[in-house]
């Protein structure tokens, strides 16, 4: 239930300090989670509320990184985070110590064509990337490497995050349209970037020629089909 609380006001901008003029405003499933490269950074309260994390173990002499004081934050957010949700339901006349369990509608990725195309892009590339390891990969190629190892995954999680939410009506029809404009929004982003990587490890990688080749028309398969009917079923 608690989880449920938080999802709904997560992701209708509630809770106060999430959301403000100067940030841009909730969802984020509009991220990439490579905050390092990231354009929105001056935009983003979560990496902001990071950064300001980091200076201030900085400050202390501690080391961010460090698993004792990473834990230590790790209770420290997630109790505020308990607080804040316990804050809303009270608000909404929520009792969370007498409900029953909410049922979360559930739904099957596999349904969705969509889906499909970019899990199989996934266990495709993951292949591949697996075989350059093997053999070594160039330095001048470590930036396109990178890329496409990060969003061979992502894309794929991406996309079933999509289709997750072709069920969900627990939330108001702008929230809904917000979340999958933010998630297409990343899978495009994703099936850019791989794709530039694939073109540029073609000039140093000729005998990856097929495999490459291959994975560039499996992108192109997920932007079209994107373009044509996200829902479509199997």
């Amino acid at each position: 239930m608690l989880l449920l609380i938080y999802k709904r006001n997560i992701r209708n901008g509630c809770g106060g300090e999430i959301l403000t003029d100067q940030f841009k405003p909730a969802p984020f499933n509009y991220c990439d989670y490579r905050c390092d490269q990231c354009d929105e950074q001056a935009n983003c309260r979560v990496f902001k509320d990071d950064q300001e994390r980091l200076l201030d173990h900085y400050r202390k002499g501690e080391d961010p990184y460090d698993p004792h004081v990473f834990m230590n934050d790790l209770k420290e957010i997630f109790g505020r985070t308990e607080k804040m949700i316990r804050k809303i339901a009270e608000e909404q006349g929520i009792d969370l110590d007498d409900t029953d369990k909410e049922e979360m509608p559930e739904v099957d990725p596999d349904e969705y064509v969509i889906y499909r195309l970019a899990y199989q892009y996934f266990k495709e590339a993951s292949v591949f990337i697996k075989e350059l390891e093997k053999t070594g990969i160039p330095d001048g190629l470590k930036p396109e490497f990178d890329d496409l190892v990060w969003y061979h995954t992502l894309i794929a999680a991406k996309a079933g995050r999509l289709v997750s939410g072709f069920i969900d009506d627990l939330f108001e029809e702008e929230i809904n349209r917000m979340e999958e404009e933010g998630t297409v929004a990343v899978i495009r982003k994703g099936i850019e970037l791989s794709r530039r990587a694939l073109e540029n490890m073609l000039s140093e990688l000729p005998d990856c020629l097929l495999s490459i080749a291959r994975l560039m028309e499996m992108l192109k398969g997920i932007e079209r089909q994107i373009e044509m009917d996200i829902r479509r079923k199997v």
